[in-house]
């Protein structure tokens, strides 16, 4: 699964280059407005919006996710986890991150059509998978639930899916990162807080549980991994690129590493 995961990422950013190249050529790309969100960002001098630091805080997500997956598949290649197959599921919500090129590549956020309207619901997706993930990963890795993965990934996408149907999205507000804004911004945002503190909680008590120390690094690098990502996603500035990126990096490399010590012990 991981080798498919691998080249399907890579036919995303194919893709992503190819339309980057048609855009440029044809002289299309149009920054989106300068909205800021959070509208704090507005008010700090050093926080000050770049177009460029928007693209390439894109660009790093997508890419981060062949190359962890590459890495991934070198650490766990003898290896069964079924964590792994959630952490994909993470890798995904990365992928998604990259309709954010339409925006600004064709100048699609002026439009109000039904592909910026698709574009909204792929980024909710992805931005409600990515702590969801870590939440199934905790609640499903019980030797009971290892059994039964291929029904709890199917129930994770379904949750996402379902909620980016019936979330409302405003295509005519569309913010600084190229990102159309939903209702309840708050509700959502509090809801995204809640899973990650319910998957450090999960992971937590599976260390007390089962006497294990690699749960409790997992739970701190799960932390990191989120808190890196969280701040790329909204960076329209370079100063949450440079913080986003290492927390992202580190987060990883320290999951992943728990992780494969936790299965090499089992």
């Amino acid at each position: 699964m991981m080798q498919i995961f691998f080249y399907f990422s890579l036919v995303c950013i194919a893709s992503a280059l190819f339309f980057f190249i048609i855009a440029l050529v044809n002289k299309a790309i149009t920054p989106p407005p300068n909205l800021r969100i959070p509208a704090f960002m507005e008010k700090i001098g050093f926080l000050k919006y770049s177009f460029i630091a928007t693209m390439i805080s894109i660009s790093l997500v997508v890419f981060f996710a062949p190359v962890t997956v590459f890495y991934a598949l070198k650490l766990f290649e003898n290896t069964p986890s079924n964590e792994i197959i959630f952490f994909l599921a993470f890798l995904t919500g990365c992928l998604c991150e990259g309709v954010r090129f339409l925006t600004p590549l064709f100048g699609l956020w002026s439009t109000f059509s039904d592909l910026l309207f698709f574009c909204g619901r792929i980024i909710f997706i992805g931005r409600l998978l990515c702590p969801l993930s870590f939440l199934f990963a905790a609640l499903a890795s019980s030797a009971e639930q290892r059994q039964d993965i291929e029904r709890n990934i199917t129930i994770l996408f379904a949750i996402t899916v379902v909620f980016a149907i019936i979330a409302p999205i405003n295509t005519a507000r569309i913010s600084s990162a190229g990102t159309v804004t939903w209702g309840f911004p708050r509700l959502f945002f509090c809801s995204r807080l809640a899973f990650t503190a319910l998957s450090f909680i999960s992971f937590w008590i599976m260390a007390i549980d089962q006497n294990t120390d690699e749960y409790k690094k997992i739970a701190f690098s799960m932390l990191f991994i989120l808190s890196g990502y969280g701040f790329l996603v909204i960076s329209d500035n370079f100063v949450f690129m440079i913080l986003g990126l290492p927390l992202l990096l580190l987060g990883t490399y320290g999951y992943l590493r728990a992780l494969h010590s936790l299965y090499m012990w089992r």
